[in-house]
Parts: C-alpha cells; sequence; structure tokens
C-alpha cells in the first residue's frame, strides 16, 4: 500500500537533518512524499529588506532543488517570520496545515521533537498536533518526531523530557544519497567537530543505529500510531 508522507518542518534543511533519510527511503518504497516548511527562515538575521528578500528567495530555491532531486512532491512555504512567532501565529499556523493535511491526506506525518531549544521547532510541533486532531473526515495514521543536531540535545526541559526515541527507521542504504543532498544546505552547517557537520550528522546516524545493531539509522519518538 502507497503511503503518502508529509514532513512538516521549521527550515530548509531540517527536512533533510531530522528524517533525510527516512524519506529518501519512502521514496524508494514508491511513496509519495511532500515537505512543508513554516518559517521564512531568515527574518531574525537581517534588517535590511532587500537583503531578507533575497535571502529568502535563496533559500526556498535550494529546497525547491532538494526536493526535485528526491523525486518528493513539491514544497510549501508557509513563510512565518523566523524566531518571531507569537501565539496567533501558531494559531494561523495550524489553520494553514490542517487545510494542507485535509487536501493531501497524508498516511504519515513528521515533525519536530516538542522540546527542542528552537522556538519554531517547538511552534511547528504544536501547531501540527493541533492540525492533527482527529476528525471523523480524515486522520492521519502515523505522527512521529525527529531530532534535530543542535536543537534536540539542547532541550529546554529537564533530562526526563528529553529524546528518547523508540522507533528506528534502518538508513544504510540511504546513508551516502542523505549526506549528498545535505550539501546543499552545507551554508547551514558547521564545523567539525560540532553535532551539526556533516561528521557530527554521520556519527549521530550511527549512533542511532549502533543503538539497535544496525549500521546507520534515524530515530524518532512516536506521538501517535493509529491501526486501522
Amino acid at each position: 500500500m502507497e503511503e503518502k508522507v508529509l514532513a512538516v518542518v521549521a527550515h530548509p534543511d531540517d527536512e533533510i537533518l531530522g528524517c533525510g533519510g527516512t524519506l529518501i527511503k519512502h521514496i524508494l518504497n514508491s511513496d509519495k512524499v511532500k515537505v512543508v516548511f513554516t518559517s521564512d527562515s531568515e527574518s531574525s538575521r537581517f534588517s535590511n529588506i532587500d537583503n531578507l528578500s533575497k535571502r529568502i528567495v535563496k533559500r526556498q530555491e535550494i529546497a525547491k532543488k532538494v526536493s526535485e532531486k528526491l523525486n518528493f512532491d513539491s514544497p510549501v512555504f508557509l513563510n512565518f517570520a523566523n524566531l518571531m512567532l507569537s501565539r496567533d501565529d501558531i494559531t494561523s499556523m495550524n489553520k494553514m496545515l490542517k487545510d494542507i493535511i485535509l487536501s493531501y491526506k497524508p498516511t504519515i506525518i513528521y515533525t519536530h521533537f516538542p522540546n527542542d531549544i528552537h522556538h519554531d521547532h517547538r511552534a511547528t510541533y504544536e501547531a501540527t498536533l493541533v492540525a492533527c486532531r482527529p476528525l471523523n473526515k480524515f486522520k492521519v495514521k502515523k505522527i512521529m518526531t525527529f531530532e534535530i543536531p543542535s536543537a534536540t540535545e539542547l532541550s529546554l526541559v529537564s533530562n526526563k523530557i528529553n529524546f528518547t526515541p523508540s522507533y528506528f527507521i534502518n538508513i544504510e542504504k540511504e546513508i551516502r544519497q542523505k549526506m549528498k543532498i545535505l550539501k546543499y544546505y552545507r551554508n547551514e552547517l558547521l564545523k567539525y567537530p560540532s553535532i551539526r557537520s556533516f561528521e557530527g550528522v554521520k556519527n549521530l546516524n550511527k549512533y542511532r543505529g549502533n543503538m539497535v545493531n544496525l549500521k546507520y539509522a534515524e530515530a524518532f519518538e512516536i506521538v501517535r500510531f493509529i491501526d486501522f
């Protein structure tokens, strides 16, 4: 049975950092994949309006190219201001996501861990979960959260509520393509030994794989799993 997969992420690069290998695996399994980006990713970085607009467009063009290269459906950009989301913004976001979900009808949704240190990640998770409230019209079968290097391990809450994966997807065959496609986002990465470097990302996937006797894996927390 073909799955329809929706990745709801804050920024272009989160889809590859958090679940890139898994999304590639879905495509190889003849599933459909679509990515929604909630933040414009640049608003808090630049005050000059012209430079800001150019930066937003450039980053979105890279994200479109990544989706095209991986045979995803065309991505959606909600363009909420980076790091400046208010309560009203989150309410607006969940309404927009609800419309996308009812239209696209995904069977699986991947999104951010709710306790990430990054405000946009937390807001994206909240809006996604509100948009996914079970309705008679449509119910998402599976919702899972992923980790983002440099955001998830720095969780704002106590160790008792840190990211504790219970679902692991083998990406041994996909890791090479994941690392190759991550180069499109090289400007968002840091130098080793940062966990947000090429080596750091690969090491994290190796560590998650080794946890369950695999060479490479991506790890998730299950938010909801409905067996129809």
